[in-house]
């Protein structure tokens, strides 16, 4: 699971950075890690955010 998340990770913030602008610094989780988060949570949890985080 742990080389399946990573692997996602990095799929999903590669392709962010080439086809979305610059977040703003401020936040405290990136976009990748939120969307990483919920396929996480579809996949491996039932759809349980909460356990997933």
């Amino acid at each position: 699971m742990t080389e399946q998340t990573v692997a996602m990770y990095c799929f999903i913030d590669d392709f962010l950075r080439a086809t979305r602008p610059q977040a703003p610094h401020k936040r405290h989780l990136s976009d990748a890690e939120l969307l990483t988060t919920a396929l996480l949570a579809a996949r491996f949890f039932g759809g349980n955010l909460a356990a997933a985080r």
